[in-house]
């Protein structure tokens, strides 16, 4: 006996196609139209069809050329969209730069006073007042210390200039001469009564000479994070290096 072939849709023969099978073969047979729940119905039961026949997604791939005015309307949206996106971003660059800037001048503003009050102390009383009472209020700050590996302060250093064990500047500071902790625990050594407050800090190393044993210059914070590792000490530094030159023209070793 002969195997008849399918009809197709126009009558003609065909030969079996997989693609077909299992699509309401009646309604193949009767010429109905295919619904497309029926469609997609088949494909839900048969998802690896499409990667197994390629050339059928290029024949139902839709044309990506621009056919109307709503597409080009659509296209000139989203392009305004990036650009308006751009704008915004760059405005807030420019913000924020702005603001960094402003912050800055402040800080430089306020290093500059501090750094002139220090120099016109009339004697080593007013000096370690202006260390510890006007330069954490001008810097922002919680606590300034300046303290010389040294067993012999002036009777008037007070509390503000401390003693330090030999060998201790070398020991916290290894070979650097700035050093960044973004959170620590303030040292009584450093900080004295107000090592407490402080949860970060810079600290500078004051070099050995002119009558002056080696030392060091602290800024802290009680905000930890406040100083971070990578940021600029150049002003720290520099105030660093003024608060020795003014704490030795009252010592007792002159510069």
């Amino acid at each position: 006996m002969v195997k008849k072939t399918p009809k197709d849709l126009s009558g003609k023969k065909t030969m079996g196609d997989p693609s077909t099978a299992g699509i309401k073969g009646d309604a193949l047979k009767s010429g109905v139209e295919l619904r497309d729940s029926d469609v997609i119905a088949y494909l839900r039961r048969n998802p690896r069809l499409l990667l197994q026949n390629p050339d059928i997604l290029a024949a139902i791939a839709p044309d990506t050329r621009f056919e109307t005015d709503t597409v080009v309307v659509d296209m000139q949206r989203f392009v305004v969209e990036r650009l308006r996106r751009q704008v915004d971003d760059m405005k807030v660059a420019s913000d924020r730069l702005v603001t960094t800037t402003r912050t800055n001048m402040s800080l430089i503003e306020r290093t500059m006073e501090c750094a002139l009050a220090l120099l016109y102390a009339r004697d080593f009383s007013e000096l370690t007042q202006i260390l510890h009472d006007d330069l954490p209020v001008h810097l922002g700050v919680d606590a300034v210390a300046c303290a010389f590996e040294s067993e012999t302060l002036p009777l008037e250093a007070g509390q503000t200039v401390r003693s330090l064990p030999t060998g201790y500047v070398a020991k916290l500071m290894g070979h650097e001469g700035t050093l960044i902790r973004a959170e620590t625990e303030g040292e009584a050594m450093i900080y004295g009564g107000a090592a407490g407050l402080v949860r970060s800090d810079a600290i500078v190393a004051l070099p050995e000479g002119e009558g002056l044993p080696l030392g060091l210059f602290a800024v802290g914070c009680r905000m930890p994070g406040h100083f971070e590792p990578g940021q600029g000490t150049e002003l720290i530094a520099f105030l660093g290096h003024v608060t020795r030159y003014a704490v030795g023209r009252w010592w007792t070793l002159q510069l």
